[in-house]
């Protein structure tokens, strides 16, 4: 039996030296190295699982099932590649719990508001580009509409979070926590870790107003006024904007912070200052959906165009010689990032994609970032293994994997697609 370091060594060779073959200029060439990085993806499916559950390390976490099987619905549509239609299907149904709100009966006592809208987003998306419904929970002949429609799970959980709002308002003037259910379990980091929303004691939990939840709220609503013109969803997500502003969690050029806090009459006083790249994105592409709601007003272009240039000092170019590639900048440098923070740079990647989309005027300079950061997380990649490092900038692979590595690196390649995926629809 060979020893586990020179196993180790002998792996992290062969994935340095057979990376995954991407031309950044050529549309088959991306589409091909989605491809292998898809099924790298679906590898991780538990098929044993009866919950349409990936599989990760300790510690695992829910919502990133959901946000694996929302990048899965984008490698559909992008690809036109149906491989994954009736696993998503299945996944998606095993989840949407009894009210049709990704709050299934599993989650109860786990689920916090931010991995309800990582869900919610794979609803938002199938709606958005037109993806197969799922098989329709009322009888035809009844004639209403399914209740169990990508636009009634996503209103539904919007529904939730406004009625949660309502209760959370009594504190700090607004402002969703990371928690709505006040008997929820925690779960306790390792305090070796830099803390990410995910590894907070349940006492942080009940009292943090965070921005992935916030921004969450504020992306739904965005989204659904976008693709609905319904004016009720747009005032929230200007309501959800603004509370962020004044409450602190956006700051000054555009800067977004992990959260704050009511706990012991604090009411939101100070804000942990802490950037983790998939805050910033999550506001990002609730901005971009207001945009392209709101037509012909320049504020929420202006906004966009902040939080990108705000995203490329933050996140981008960790040396001199890896300009323009992305980087988790509290982790990533000192080999620290936690199950779930590895897989925050696809949230970034994925969004700046439709941002470029929906507000043209800001193309050139996302594609300015997406395009060597594709090529840095390709190089991270090894091959036919599909196994994709954490580090895109040291040109191989760093030895490190797992399922949000491999997550943020499909969701690049993806990004490059998007420009060219089938237009976003409205309702009818």
């Amino acid at each position: 039996m060979f020893p586990r370091a020179l196993i180790l060594a002998l792996a992290v060779f062969v994935a340095s030296t057979a990376c995954l073959s991407l031309d950044i200029n050529n549309q088959t060439s991306i589409r091909q190295a989605a491809t292998v990085l898809a099924g790298g993806i679906f590898e991780y499916h538990n098929i044993s699982s009866t919950a349409g559950l990936f599989t990760q390390p300790e510690p695992w976490f829910w919502w990133l099932s959901g946000s694996g099987w929302t990048t899965l619905i984008d490698y559909t549509i992008y690809t036109n590649d149906t491989t994954y239609v009736s696993d998503i299907h299945s996944a998606l149904s095993q989840n949407l719990g009894p009210n049709n709100d990704f709050v299934p009966t599993e989650q109860s006592g786990w689920e916090a508001n931010d991995d309800q809208v990582y869900w919610v987003y794979s609803a938002l998306t199938a709606m958005e580009y037109g993806f197969p419904a799922l098989p329709c929970d009322t009888p035809s002949n009844t004639g209403s509409s399914c209740p169990n429609s990508w636009q009634s799970v996503a209103v539904n959980a919007f529904e939730d979070f406004v009625v949660r709002w309502n209760i959370d308002s009594q504190t700090c003037g607004g402002g969703l926590k990371w928690q709505y259910d006040p008997k929820a379990k925690g779960w306790v980091g390792n305090p070796m870790i830099p803390l990410s929303t995910r590894e907070r004691l349940m006492s942080v939990s009940q009292n943090y107003k965070n921005a992935v939840t916030n921004a969450g709220f504020f992306q739904t609503a965005a989204r659904l006024a976008r693709y609905t013109g319904n004016q009720t969803y747009a005032d929230w997500a200007t309501t959800v904007w603004n509370w962020s502003i004044t409450s602190g969690l956006i700051g000054s050029e555009y800067h977004v912070f992990d959260g704050t806090s009511d706990e012991a009459d604090a009411n939101c006083s100070s804000v942990n200052h802490m950037e983790w790249s998939y805050n910033l994105a999550s506001y990002l592409h609730g901005a971009a959906h207001m945009h392209a709601y709101a037509k012909e007003d320049t504020i929420w272009e202006t906004i966009v165009n902040g939080l990108v240039d705000s995203a490329n000092t933050t996140f981008f170019t960790p040396s001199s010689n890896a300009t323009g590639i992305m980087y988790e900048q509290i982790c990533e440098r000192q080999a620290m990032c936690s199950v779930d923070n590895t897989s925050f740079k696809g949230s970034l990647a994925k969004w700046m994609g439709k941002a470029a989309v929906l507000v043209p005027s800001v193309a050139p300079k996302i594609n300015a970032l997406l395009r060597p950061s594709a090529q840095g997380a390709a190089a991270s990649c090894s091959g036919n293994n599909s196994t994709c490092g954490t580090k895109w900038y040291i040109g191989g692979f760093d030895g490190q994997t797992g399922f949000g590595q491999e997550l943020s690196a499909l969701d690049t390649m993806l990004s490059l697609l998007a420009a060219d995926a089938p237009k976003l629809s409205v309702s009818a």
